[in-house]
């Protein structure tokens, strides 16, 4: 039977028995209500103020959609099949608009659920839903801050029963990226252990401007921030590395890592040197950044880095400048603009003047 005439049967099936008014058939009627009502009250309350949701209230919410779930996989045949869930979830969100409920399958008679509760990101959960003692149970659930999305695995491997790439996001910057938080979550058994996080590797942090999961490879653009990095500046370095399971292991293998705008890196680290040798009178390292004497005469004491953006021009990539400020009159800083030239050894100070205004 078609996945659509199997789904009009279910439906069929349970408003028979919601129109007998029997006891067992008032139980999802009753969830779905309270659901409704929670929204109403706390659900409501979270989207106007843009505060947390109490724990007890989303623990109240959690436990209606559980028993949902828990429900239709217990009651077996069309009621159990992925397509009637998800219709039954769907009812809960067109309940409340805020909701966002998925679910997936994660492996052999597993399903992992992304429940967002609020549009504004508070009250998410990622929900794994398997079997216990030969009944349906939920396994594990998760809570951490931001909004998750859950990226179901090709196949299980032998020995896992359930596999899935859970990922976090959390509140954009304003500049295209987000720190994101990755884990790739396997169930052998009950042990349920994660065989990768992206934590263990960007140990300074991840924020990303692209993730894309195909298969079993995982694509991650992202920021790199070093010394001289400015928010939300154009042409800085950024990375992309892509990720492939390692066979054996199931884990994920760095297979490739690109490099863009890496010149601002080397820039900013020529950069930092030149205001730390200025620092320190370091007259060495200052002839080796700053190669011509009359630049390094005309120098100003006092002279700092400014976060105002670098400037370079895609015809010109050896040429960047570089905004600093040096003490002035009444206190004032006087801006100045350091030109900085790509040499075979590195970016060297090529000029410096003063902002005219």
């Amino acid at each position: 039977m078609r996945a659509p005439a199997l789904l009009a049967l279910a439906l069929a099936l349970l408003a028979g028995l919601l129109a007998t008014g029997s006891a067992g058939a008032a139980a999802p009627r009753d969830r779905l209500e309270r659901f409704r009502e929670l929204a109403a009250r706390r659900l409501a309350l979270v989207e106007e103020t843009g505060g947390r949701l109490d724990a007890e209230v989303q623990d109240e919410i959690e436990a209606l959609l559980d028993a949902e779930v828990l429900e239709s996989l217990r009651s077996g045949g069309p009621f159990a099949s992925l397509e009637f869930i998800r219709d039954r979830l769907e009812a809960f969100a067109d309940a409340w608009g805020g909701a966002s409920l998925r679910i997936s399958p994660a492996g052999a008679g597993f399903l992992v659920g992304r429940f967002l509760l609020s549009a504004k990101g508070v009250g998410n959960s990622i929900r794994l839903y398997g079997r216990s003692d030969g009944a349906p149970a939920l396994i594990e659930a998760w809570r951490e801050d931001g909004v998750p999305e859950v990226f179901p695995w090709p196949s299980p491997r032998a020995g896992d029963t359930a596999i899935f790439l859970a990922a976090w996001s959390e509140a954009p910057t304003g500049w295209g990226s987000r720190p994101l938080r990755l884990t790739l979550w396997r169930l052998r058994g009950r042990a349920l252990s994660a065989t990768w996080r992206s934590a263990e590797i960007y140990r300074h942090g991840l924020w990303a401007s692209q993730l894309a999961v195909k298969g079993e490879t995982v694509f991650i653009r992202y920021e790199l921030r070093y010394p001289g990095w400015k928010p939300g500046c154009d042409v800085q370095s950024e990375q992309e590395d892509t990720y492939r399971v390692e066979p054996g292991t199931g884990r994920l293998r760095l297979v490739t890592r690109q490099l863009f705008n890496g010149w601002h890196r080397e820039l900013q680290a020529a950069v930092a040197r030149f205001f730390a040798a200025q620092e320190k009178r370091d007259a060495g390292e200052m002839a080796r950044l700053v190669p011509a004497a009359r630049v390094r005469k005309k120098l100003p004491a006092g002279l700092a880095p400014e976060t105002a953006c670098d400037v370079h021009n895609p015809d010109m990539p050896r040429v960047a400048q570089v905004a600093a400020s040096a003490p002035g009159e009444n206190g004032r800083r006087v801006p100045w603009t350091l030109w900085w030239g790509r040499a075979a050894s590195g970016w060297r100070l090529s000029d410096a003047a003063p902002v005219l205004r």
